[in-house]
């Protein structure tokens, strides 16, 4: 507190006259310091009464005078008044002093509680766990926004008395799967328990080089010991940690995650991930769910919409123990480099500029990025409510998460657009009551549309729905045509009773016409489809996204807003269509349908051209779009010595350009089908604003010779044995 403001109040303490020492205060109305707003109640002051006087006898002049007593206390010689908008706190105060029944009045000052600070030393650093407004590390960069945290202080201390009484007690394990960790760091050693490497088959967990320190940072967000005046504090400052080294493929996962199973951790964190759907991998984190343990894993870095085309597993996995997360910044907006996904991520933490644990008993003073430790303070946090609700289900710890989701402040980049429910809040977390906890699933446009079975909830099964009125029937949003949305919802934790739902639309002129649907009662567990008829006017044209949201209310005041995006991208063959990459963040993969209704006489192949001056790529693939992922790493050797810019999951079907260092790339198709193809276009060297062309067509000139029949390009055999390879997928950290 300012040393001035500090003595006016305590001249305010003990002056007779306080009415007539009120003026050195800063109050409401002294708009050259913003601050001085937060020491008090804007509209309000306290009263007290001379001995004999109460302030019923002055109710018509305080009703002259603009006031009017909300409360009275202590046999009515104190009141709190409330004033009306015509007079402000300083001018209440001095026509109360010319009150003889007043003894003295007062602003209605604010308290807070006090804080539970960690005498760590690198805590003030530590923006993700407690933002103040901290500068940023590099110079020139925007500072924090205060508040733009966990509000992890608040959470470690229930009661706001000062005292940190909720920072774990040590009952909950988590698994940290990773690439080695430093186990005598002076800020872990206290908190680790038995781990293993499943890299070199040992129990020594420890990195073989200086290059593995990411699973001791890692380890250090989630749960480093606090207020041990050393260093950091992790989310969780007492829980345990099981260290577990893998060799970033899913065969040596697989060991973890059993290790992790039958060795007692409650939540598993995996801050890595790779473009591939394994099933093996998927199958085992659902026996992690039979087992009751919580999933939390990093979204990726390759800034993709994961719910529409990007590739990130296994985040992507729906399954009811896997909770993915985003990274924010300082500011509270989700962090540039960050995958999201409005219906596949449910959360997001921090994971910008981290101070945390890393080798040499040392600490990344200047920061590090990535989802990859956005997904550790959110394990420490669920760390934290398994401790505090030892009965907790995966389902409610998940729903606990999700519902103490935050917009954020920052109003140009709200987290809640690009998850489903925005960055977590540790206090709320841990205080909600019991409640329902309403979530959709991944959309899809009809005339076949996702339903899911309850047994095995992230393989979503085609049913038939009503066709589109006026189109192809191809499952997208396409213009002047009328098309089901089938939005799945699912309720998470407590019974819902009377559930409604309202759809509405932003973007390209799409209409939703069927007004508000009522799906009645949901238990915890159950999921249920709701259908709305959407339509998209005639006129729409180019690549567009839409913005969606499903507004959900309850019996008992509950209200949730959920949103995802879709795409239109209407091509039409022999014609060439325009289009740019919009500036700034979030648009660097464009998904464009054109239909192939008839094959005209001599027409033996389709070929898919784009041009533009920067490095523009695309893939095409028949019946559904392609999942992508753009590798940070990008031109780095892979292990078979091939560089890996890209990967691509449906590889049977996806046809890849021929990678030209600009973007004038062509796909050739040999005896094209009848039906539905689907061209991504990535922006992939992210240059703003970056235009391109895009045109499909049928032909019938032969191939060029040694083209093999339709590649695109020649693709190097390295590449195609991993392509083609299944067993022993290798996965990225998440850094």
């Amino acid at each position: 507190m300012n040393r001035l403001l500090k003595l006016a109040l305590l001249s305010l303490a003990t002056s007779p006259m306080l009415v007539q020492a009120i003026a050195p205060v800063r109050v409401a109305g002294s708009s050259a310091d913003p601050s001085a707003r937060l020491t008090y109640r804007s509209g309000e002051v306290i009263v007290k009464y001379r001995a004999g006087m109460k302030g019923q006898a002055s109710d018509t002049l305080r009703a002259s005078q603009g006031q009017r007593a909300e409360a009275r206390y202590f046999d009515g010689r104190f009141e709190r008044l409330k004033l009306t908008s015509v007079v402000d706190v300083p001018g209440a105060l001095k026509m109360l002093a010319a009150d003889p029944a007043v003894e003295y009045a007062e602003p209605n000052f604010l308290r807070r509680p006090m804080a539970a600070i960690p005498n760590d030393p690198l805590f003030a650093q530590q923006w993700g766990l407690r933002n103040t407004g901290q500068a940023n590390f590099v110079s020139g960069g925007p500072a924090g926004i205060a508040g733009a945290d966990m509000n992890l202080v608040e959470a470690w201390d229930s009661l706001g008395t000062g005292i940190a009484d909720r920072t774990g007690r040590g009952n909950v394990t988590i698994a940290i799967i990773d690439d080695g960790f430093e186990i005598t760091h002076p800020d872990l050693v206290g908190n680790l328990v038995n781990g293993y490497d499943f890299a070199d088959n040992d129990s020594d967990p420890s990195p073989t080089s200086a290059d593995e320190s990411h699973g001791t940072a890692v380890a250090g967000a989630a749960a480093a010991s606090g207020n041990n005046g050393i260093g950091i504090a992790g989310a969780a400052w007492n829980e345990k940690i099981m260290p577990l080294r893998f060799a970033y493929d899913v065969a040596s996962e697989l060991r973890a995650l059993d290790y992790a199973r039958n060795n007692g951790a409650r939540i598993v964190n995996a801050s890595f991930g790779g473009p591939s759907y394994s099933l093996a991998e998927r199958d085992a984190i659902s026996v992690l769910n039979n087992a009751g343990i919580l999933f939390v894993t990093s979204a990726g870095n390759q800034d993709s919409n994961i719910d529409i085309s990007g590739a990130s597993y296994p985040a992507n996995y729906q399954l009811p123990n896997v909770l993915a997360v985003a990274a924010t910044n300082r500011q509270d907006g989700v962090a540039s480099f960050s995958n999201y996904g409005s219906t596949t991520v449910p959360v997001a933490a921090p994971g910008l500029q981290i101070v945390t644990t890393t080798l040499g008993g040392g600490y990344t003073t200047a920061g590090i990025n990535g989802t990859s430790f956005s997904s550790p303070y959110v394990a420490g946090v669920a760390a934290l409510i398994r401790d505090y609700y030892p009965s907790a289900t995966v389902a409610e710890v998940k729903a606990r998460l999700i519902e103490s989701g935050q917009v954020g402040l920052d109003p140009s980049n709200p987290v809640n657009l690009r998850t489903a429910a925005g960055r977590v809040d540790a206090r709320q977390a841990l205080n909600l009551l019991p409640r329902p906890s309403l979530v959709i699933r991944p959309v899809q446009a009809s005339s076949y549309t996702l339903a899911y079975d309850t047994g095995n909830v992230d393989v979503p099964v085609l049913v038939p729905a009503t066709v589109e009125d006026g189109a192809s029937g191809n499952g997208s949003l396409d213009p002047g045509e009328t098309t089901t949305l089938r939005v799945t919802v699912e309720n998470l934790w407590l019974a819902a009773t009377n559930v409604r739902t309202t759809l509405t639309a932003s973007g390209a002129g799409v209409v939703v016409n069927s007004g508000t649907a009522s799906l009645g009662a949901l238990g915890p567990g159950v999921i249920q489809p709701v259908d709305f008829q959407v339509r998209v006017p005639s006129a729409v044209s180019g690549h567009q996204y839409v913005q969606f949201a499903l507004a959900i209310t309850a019996d008992g005041g509950y209200t949730a807003t959920r949103r995802f995006i879709m795409e239109i991208g209407k091509l039409s063959l022999g014609t060439t269509a325009s289009q740019s990459f919009a500036p700034g963040l979030y648009d660097e993969f464009h998904t464009w349908s054109f239909d192939v209704t008839s094959l005209p006489a001599g027409s033996n192949r389709l070929v898919v051209q784009s041009t533009a001056v920067n490095d523009v790529d695309i893939f095409v693939r028949y019946g559904e779009p392609t999942q992508y992922n753009v590798d940070l790493g990008a031109g780095v050797p892979t292990t078979e010595g091939d560089p890996e810019p890209f990967y691509f999951v449906n590889v049977p079907d996806t046809q890849r350009g021929d990678a030209a260092a600009n973007g004038d790339e062509t796909i050739t198709i040999d005896t094209p089908r009848l039906g539905t193809y689907y061209v991504t276009v990535v922006n992939f060297d992210g240059i703003q604003g970056a235009s391109y062309t895009l045109r499909a067509a049928l032909e019938n000139t032969p191939p060029p010779p040694g083209s093999g029949g339709g590649g695109g390009g020649a693709m190097p055999p390295a590449l195609l044995v991993m392509l083609l390879g299944v067993v022993g997928l290798r996965r990225r950290k998440a850094a």
